[in-house]
């Protein structure tokens, strides 16, 4: 096929009868061209093929199946929200697939003049989710749900295309062993991790795609296939800040594991609701609602990203003794009453999504193996800590000193291991560790915030966050942090301490969790510098054994060895 043939119309004529006229767009399975089907006096969309390598070989063979396929499984879907097949022609024995003529824009188009207001992005979501839902109850699984293959029309009508890379319950498997298709961006962890694609993982890619509808940008991108990869594996998206009362339902469609995202039906309502302005918008739980006054605030926040646990969470509560902490006074700030269960104190802001502990995702050196010679293997090296809904919660609040600026903290079990500083330009920081740490995930920039290092040798994990703007307190990110762990573990205990770091405000939290019966150990030091900068110096260690004693050894020696801003 010519090059010209490609990229121009020249009145060519595929099947006998469409007459190609224009391309309308072009994508790595081929190019959608508008055509005039001249047997009914219509103008139609027609897809061409780009089909790999030699007309016989496997890989040829193996694409223009795919053809087919996307063919046979459009043609299945029956909603007002996915393509309309008319017709797939043979030209030089390649198959070319007929469609509506969508006339609009893809919402990837939209998206490059900027984000949609939520209200907006929930009414495409919706649309799109009732694509989806129609074909799942036909055994379909779209697979590249992503703003590029969604069309917005005449008339508000929102269209999900391409259904090329589905998988077709009963079928032949699409691709072949270790072969991967779709946009990296918006594929879900279990397909990346090789566990397959149910229904969910298409939840997760309208996650992503209401993420970028809101926010107008993709919240996985990153410069390298392999970062990608790992962001999608194992880092929670930046909070949306635009996301108004529908950023509680983004984040739980994000959820890593697909067991906790949300059900088809239960979407559907909290879309509905958003779109249509209505006062309650389901969250946590299957049939509540959260007030819109209780989402005040959400959309201009950042940080981490939150869970949206709707109803209102409880408070800290006081039965518990408090964990040891390394700086603990013995007497902890009393903590309110409770209020009554028939009129729960307002939270102003939904919890924060678990974030996972950044252990034991794969090193840089595993995540470029993934990566070979354009083919990626399916991986499952990444554990996923599971979330919990927040119902319960312990905290202790104590004061102590200043946190040294002089002598280091003597740390015995590390004499052995020389300490060896980590010159982060991009921080402002340097974060000194035993020389046997190594890096193991670098995220995050200038607009990609907050930035994030971390380092690990054995169970113990170190990570050191920075944000040009803090997004709240000191205080206030501790106890965004515990509710974190607590949506691990509804007993999850946490130990605040109020100190210092260099004439900066500061804030020790130290907690214990439990999850998939293992207990971790997590020692934080929240640093709020006077120009407004944030710090946060976090370590996590398994709870009980010879490493939390090396973990607190670790977190002590970088605490006081720690270099913000020229300090």
């Amino acid at each position: 096929m010519s090059d010209g043939g490609e990229h121009q119309g020249d009145g060519r004529v595929v099947g006998g009868r469409y007459r190609l006229i224009e391309r309308v767009g072009s994508g790595g399975m081929g190019t959608v061209w508008r055509a005039y089907d001249e047997l009914v006096e219509r103008e139609v969309a027609v897809k061409q093929p780009r089909l790999p390598g030699d007309p016989e070989g496997e890989g040829h063979r193996r694409a223009a199946h795919r053809l087919h396929r996307e063919a046979r499984a459009a043609a299945r879907v029956d909603h007002p929200s996915a393509v309309s097949i008319h017709d797939v022609v043979e030209e030089d024995g390649i198959p070319w697939i007929v469609m509506e003529l969508i006339r609009g824009e893809s919402l990837h188009e939209v998206l490059g003049r900027g984000p949609l207001p939520p209200a907006e992005s929930a009414r495409i979501g919706l649309a799109v989710l009732g694509a989806l839902r129609a074909a799942h109850a036909v055994g379909i699984v779209h697979r590249d749900v992503k703003p590029a293959n969604v069309l917005l029309g005449q008339h508000g009508r929102v269209v999900l295309t391409d259904f090329g890379i589905a998988h077709v319950q009963g079928e032949e498997s699409l691709t072949m062993s270790g072969e991967f298709v779709g946009s990296l961006e918006f594929i879900a962890p279990e397909r990346m991790s090789g566990r397959g694609a149910g229904p969910a993982s298409d939840l997760w890619s309208l996650g992503v795609l209401l993420y970028a509808a809101v926010e107008g940008w993709s919240p996985f991108r990153r410069t390298t296939l392999e970062s990608t990869l790992a962001a999608i594996l194992a880092a929670d998206p930046p909070e949306p800040q635009h996301a108004g009362p529908l950023g509680p339902l983004i984040v739980r469609l994000l959820a890593k594991d697909p067991e906790r995202r949300p059900e088809p039906e239960e979407v559907a309502v909290g879309l509905e609701a958003v779109a249509k302005g209505w006062p309650g918008v389901p969250g946590g739980d299957v049939g509540e609602a959260q007030e819109a006054a209780d989402l005040e605030g959400f959309a201009d926040d950042a940080g981490t990203v939150r869970l949206g646990v709707m109803g209102t969470p409880d408070e800290p509560r006081t039965d518990r003794a408090p964990e040891s902490g390394p700086e603990a006074d013995t007497e902890p700030e009393p903590e309110p009453a409770p209020a009554p269960k028939t009129t729960p104190t307002p939270h102003p802001k939904p919890h924060p999504k678990p974030r996972p502990t950044l252990r034991r995702p794969a090193p840089a050196a595993l995540l470029g193996a993934l990566l070979i010679g354009g083919v990626w293997l399916g991986i499952s090296s990444f554990t996923e800590v599971d979330g919990k809904g927040a119902r319960d919660q312990t905290a202790t609040l104590t004061e102590a000193p200043a946190v040294s600026e002089t002598t280091p903290t003597p740390t015995p079990s590390l004499t052995q291991d020389p300490w060896t500083p980590h010159r982060e330009k991009d921080m402002d920081a340097v974060l000194s560790l035993p020389s046997r740490y190594k890096e193991y995930v670098r995220e995050g920039g200038p607009d990609d915030q907050p930035r994030i290092v971390a380092y690990e040798a054995g169970p113990v994990d170190v990570r050191l966050t920075q944000w040009d703007k803090a997004p709240r307190s000191a205080m206030d990110q501790a106890r965004e942090a515990h509710a974190t762990w607590a949506l691990y573990d509804p007993d999850a205990r946490t130990q605040y301490t109020r100190t210092s770091f260099h004439d900066s405000d500061a804030v020790i939290a130290d907690t214990t969790y439990e999850s998939n019966g293992t207990r971790t150990r997590v020692m934080e030091l929240m640093i709020l510098t006077a120009d407004g900068r944030m710090y946060e110096l976090r370590v996590d260690m398994p709870k009980g054994t010879a490493d939390e004693k090396k973990g607190t050894a670790v977190f002590k020696g970088a605490r006081d060895r720690l270099e913000i801003g020229g300090n």
